[in-house]
């Protein structure tokens, strides 16, 4: 993941748009940025820190985040879903991402922690695109995470620990309880 403060190319605060003509970010911290409802299609980020940032409902439609991390960032209702699946790598601690979708995404080793995730979307929707999908949460952390309403239904790979996450009202498929049970070291089978 990022380097640290040291490290970084350039450092923007307080931005409430991205510098014009600027289509790849390496190495770059991102401060206070304002950008709800922005338009990023297209972009790269890589290398780099998102802190304190409100990205809410900002569209990402091929943005590439590659060693990207957001930390205590406001992201509700972002559709990751649409953003570059190619080398994506991402954590959020102590992020609120309420509403926002996941679906279809290669979500492997992710990282959330202290987030607020209620009624984000981790299964794929007949809105999104027409070839099934499904959200790969292999090695996936959910930390101290809220969770209610969240929807998991298509999601695989799943392992998390109901005792430390809030997990009220979440949709999981039958084949994803394995991993609600895996910190008990039940095993389960399959009887057919």
């Amino acid at each position: 993941m990022p380097m640290n403060n040291t490290q970084y190319r350039q450092v923007f605060t307080r931005l409430e748009e991205l510098p014009a003509g600027t289509d790849s970010f390496a190495r770059c911290r991102f401060e206070n940025c304002r950008l709800p409802g922005a338009v990023l299609n297209g972009l790269t980020f890589e290398d780099c820190l998102f802190c304190g940032c409100d990205l809410s409902l900002a569209q990402v439609k091929g943005t590439a985040f590659k060693n990207v991390v957001f930390e205590e960032c406001k992201l509700q209702g972002l559709p990751l879903y649409t953003c570059a699946r190619w080398l994506l790598a991402v954590q959020f601690k102590k992020c609120v991402l309420r509403f926002a979708s996941f679906a279809g995404l290669p979500l492997k080793k992710t990282v959330f922690e202290e987030c607020d995730l209620r009624e984000a979307s981790f299964a794929q929707t007949l809105l999104q695109e027409a070839s099934f999908v499904r959200c790969d949460l292999t090695r996936a952390s959910f930390l101290r995470t809220h969770l209610e309403r969240a929807d998991f239904t298509t999601s695989f790979g799943l392992a998390l620990d109901p005792e430390t996450n809030y997990l009220r009202g979440a949709r999981f498929s039958v084949y994803s309880l394995p991993g609600l049970l895996t910190k008990y070291g039940i095993i389960t089978e399959e009887l057919f």
